[in-house]
Formats: C-alpha cells, sequence, structure tokens
C-alpha cells in the first residue's frame, strides 16, 4: 500500500493524508519493526509476537485510510480534468475516431460506396419523420466531414433542434454548399448553391433524394482526394459491417 501511495503523494492531495503515509514509510512503520527487534530474541514469546501483529495492523488500516482519502481526491481532479477537456473540445460522440496505428486508411471500399453507405444510414436512423433527417444528418456528417460541415440550431443559446445541415465540398474549379434547411411547416428543404471564387452564384432547390445523389457524386471525389476524409470514412464502413 505504501508503494501505490508514492504515486498519490507526489501528485498532492489531503496534506494530512499525504504526511501520514510519508511519516508511516519514513517512521513509523521502521520504527515499529526496531521496537520488536530490539527485544532479545530470547524474551520474543507469544506476547511480544502480539503486540507486533496489532501494531501493524493498526498501521495497515491507518495506511489504507489514508490512501482511500487521497484516492478519492485523484478521483476528484480525474473528474475535474475529463470536464475540462469536454468543455475544450467538446463531447466524446461529437469527434471522429482515429484510424488504427499502423491501418492503412486507403483500404476498403471505393469512395462512392462509402459516401453511398454513410447517407444510408442517416436515412435508415431518420426514418419517416422529416425533422428526424436533420438532426442524423448534423451528427453523421459532423462525424465523417468535420471540415466542411456545419450545424445551426435553433432554441435558446443554440440548444435546440437543428435548422440547417450544410456541407461546403469543394470541387477542382468552384465549390457546392449542400444545405438542408427546416421550413417553418417542418418540412426539409433541400438546396445545392454554387461558389466560384469565393462569389455565390444561383441556389438550385432539389428533393431531398436527387439532393443526395448529386452529395454522393461530389463527396465521393472530395473523398478521393483528401486522405483524413478517407479514413474516416473508411472508419465508418468497417464500423457498420
Amino acid at each position: 500500500m505504501l508503494a501505490q501511495a508514492d504515486r498519490l503523494v507526489a501528485a498532492g492531495g489531503s496534506d494530512e493524508a499525504a504526511f501520514a503515509l510519508r511519516e508511516t514509510e519514513r517512521r513509523y512503520l521502521p520504527d515499529t519493526l526496531k521496537a520488536y527487534l530490539d527485544v532479545p530474541p530470547a524474551r520474543r514469546d507469544a506476547t511480544a509476537e502480539t503486540m507486533l501483529i496489532e501494531q501493524l495492523r493498526l498501521l495497515e488500516r491507518a495506511t489504507a485510510q489514508r490512501l482511500k482519502v487521497l484516492s478519492e481526491s485523484a478521483e476528484t481532479a480525474l473528474a475535474a480534468n475529463g470536464t475540462f477537456l469536454t468543455e475544450r473540445f467538446g463531447a466524446l460522440d461529437t469527434l471522429p475516431e482515429t484510424a488504427p496505428l499502423g491501418a492503412d486508411p486507403s483500404d476498403g471500399a471505393p469512395p462512392t460506396a462509402l459516401v453511398r453507405r454513410l447517407l444510408e444510414a442517416v436515412e435508415r436512423e431518420a426514418g419517416a419523420e422529416p425533422g428526424a433527417i436533420l438532426e442524423r444528418a448534423a451528427a453523421r456528417f459532423a462525424a465523417a466531414f468535420p471540415a466542411i460541415t456545419t450545424v445551426q440550431r435553433g432554441g435558446m443559446f443554440g440548444r435546440g433542434p437543428v435548422e440547417v445541415v450544410a456541407l461546403d465540398v469543394p470541387r477542382r474549379d468552384d465549390l457546392q454548399r449542400y444545405q438542408l434547411v427546416r421550413t417553418r411547416a417542418g418540412a426539409v428543404e433541400a438546396t445545392v448553391t454554387r461558389y466560384l471564387r469565393g462569389i455565390k452564384n444561383r441556389t438550385y432547390a432539389y428533393d431531398v433524394g436527387e439532393w443526395a445523389q448529386a452529395l454522393i457524386e461530389d463527396l465521393a471525389a472530395y473523398v478521393e482526394r483528401e486522405r483524413g476524409a478517407r479514413a474516416t470514412l473508411t472508419r465508418l464502413f468497417m464500423e457498420q459491417r
């Protein structure tokens, strides 16, 4: 237990508990053993052994109690660190997973199949509810394409339902903004806007099926060029198998 306490003592925590553990290792335990060994061998009878064992048990229980105090302090610090990291980087389930070490992210299905599988997952998870497609698209696209996805939420402080999901997909000569918007009637409007050299051109409205098909083609080309995006989609593909 004293060996376990070394790291906790070094990390800080309760001053009383840390002091008691340091003194137990430095003084209390050695002094107890010395007191027993100072008894001449001929006098180390059952009474002396009983006293030694009782004193060692007392030190053991006291050490366990102090170790518990320091452990609780370390657990509190760990929880506080987790809160800080979540506030700094976002919740775990909102971040894309990393590729396994040594894995080749170019392995697996071709880009078109990966993108199609992603959109099929959005459709499957959303079901028949029109508004649900915005929530699932926001979660899936933000995880797969964080660099090009924008999500806007309604409500106070932006904590309400998803109102807009947009993907700015760069192409060879322009940029296509694929956008899903919640209408006042609760339906979903799908649009594609072309940006040429940063200048907004005409916006076209599509039904969701046509919008998804065009998105598959442009996203597949994007994934083909961007190794990081391909790695993320490959992992998603493997997780769904």
